[in-house]
């Protein structure tokens, strides 16, 4: 099975498009040094725990050059949230689109298997900056807003790709015949009833040692779904 890099492209992994982001801002050298910072301390050890002594001394600038272009640390988890809002999670959402699209399975629990895995491994792998998502929306009601907004944009994206896909597995009589979006949602809530514990958990952590199998988490959210998601079931 294709991993998730295969299917985005090296280039747009959600890594290398944050990089992108910063790359190509405004922002000075050592702006862009307490960001990667901010990143860096804010995934590992939490947002409320961070200080902005820690961050000026990984960025290995004083304090007073981050004062100097974020007044709190909210500045800068806006900053660091803000390329995810504007660019991010709508490239995100139109790399999926055309993933979902190039598959033709014929069996939709093969299907499944691929798209379970496909946004498991993506949420996993970038676990760290999924947690800067989570503080922005625990920490700013205006971020969340805003996050909130665009991944409900992201799935509208999907969802009329995602309508001819179903209908056909509904046709063959492989699916629950309801709405697309209520299927989609019923997707991602266990997929990230799987993902969130390891996206919360420190990479300091000692649990962190033994990280999610991928195979094994695939296997049983697909067969949980299997179940919800079959005609005899409605």
């Amino acid at each position: 099975m294709a991993s998730t890099g295969e299917h985005m492209g090296k280039s747009n992994t959600v890594e290398d498009l944050f990089a992108q982001a910063l790359d190509s801002s405004e922002l000075s050298t050592k702006q862009k040094a307490v960001l990667q910072a901010s990143l860096t301390l804010f995934s590992r050890q939490g947002f409320d725990r961070t200080t902005t002594q820690e961050i000026a001394e990984l960025a290995q600038v004083s304090q007073g050059t981050v004062y100097k272009r974020f007044a709190t640390k909210h500045d800068i988890l806006e900053a660091l949230i803000e390329p995810f809002v504007d660019d991010i999670i709508p490239r995100l959402a139109m790399d999926f689109s055309e993933t979902v699209s190039a598959r033709h399975l014929p069996d939709f629990g093969d299907y499944l298997s691929f798209v379970v895995r496909d946004r498991l491994e993506l949420v996993v792998t970038n676990r760290k900056l999924v947690r800067i998502l989570f503080a922005g929306i625990f920490n700013n009601q205006h971020e969340a807003t805003a996050l909130l907004d665009k991944v409900s944009q992201a799935i509208e994206g999907v969802e009329a790709r995602f309508t001819v896909i179903f209908s056909h597995y509904q046709r063959e009589g492989q699916l629950v015949k309801w709405p697309v979006r209520q299927i989609v949602r019923y997707t991602a809530a266990a997929i990230i009833s799987h993902a969130l514990p390891v996206v919360l958990m420190g990479d300091d952590d000692e649990a962190a040692a033994q990280p999610l199998n991928l195979d094994l988490a695939t296997e049983q959210i697909v067969d949980f779904l299997r179940h919800g998601l079959s005609p005899a079931t409605a």
